[in-house]
């Protein structure tokens, strides 16, 4: 079967950790594109569920990082003794 090359952009980071994991199991990023892109003929679409994240996972994420911003502000002596912080008013960015 004959082949042609096609220039992609990835970020640096996903494409060397994606490299590594695929050298592991034996294969090149080439090779493991071209196996996405076959599941993906035979899946008639990817070849895994694509959903938008709902809204209880946000606030599920924000409650957890708010939890971890008392915890971190309990430890740290720079926060006044005493303050409390409302959890509405923290909030990702």
């Amino acid at each position: 079967m004959a082949t042609k090359s096609h220039n992609i952009r990835i970020d640096e980071d996903i494409k060397e950790r994606a490299a590594a994991l695929y050298a592991h199991l034996g294969l090149n990023l080439s090779d493991a594109v071209n196996v996405f892109l076959r599941v993906s003929l035979d899946a008639n679409g990817f070849p895994f569920p694509v959903k938008l994240r709902g809204a209880s996972a946000f606030e599920e994420r924000r409650s957890k990082k708010f939890t971890e911003f008392l915890d971190f502000a309990k430890e740290n002596p720079v926060f006044e003794k005493g303050h409390t912080f409302d959890r509405d008013a923290c909030h990702e960015r």
